[in-house]
């Protein structure tokens, strides 16, 4: 886990266990493109600019994913989603991290990154 910090403008309405690109010197931001790498997960909810925010970018992550199921053969990780906080399947590639199991019912992929 390590403390970085939300966009220093704009909105921010990032909700605990989003997945957050990392869009500067230790700023994250849960407002992903399509296939935009995923830096970690928010273990706390912020919507004021410029807040500390506590991240996991090392270990078992459980992520909300749209779409089609991730896969999960050894090699195989996600990427960042279009909808804000979620991740996906990559069009392309493994994306990053290791998906460990999915479970479809609660649309939610465990990743170790």
């Amino acid at each position: 886990m390590i403390t970085c910090q939300t966009p220093s403008s704009g909105d921010v309405n990032i909700a605990k266990g989003d997945a957050v690109k990392l869009t500067g010197g230790y700023t994250i931001d849960n407002a992903t493109n399509d296939e935009d790498v995923v830096f970690g997960q928010t273990l706390a909810s912020s919507t004021s600019n410029s807040e500390p925010i506590p991240v996991k970018v090392r270990g078992v992550c459980i992520f909300e994913y749209t779409g089609s199921a991730p896969t999960v053969d050894g090699q195989a990780g996600i990427l960042a989603s279009v909808i804000n906080g979620r991740v996906k399947k990559p069009a392309s590639g493994n994306g990053v991290g290791v998906n460990l199991k999915v479970d479809t019912t609660l649309t939610q992929v465990h990743v170790l990154l």
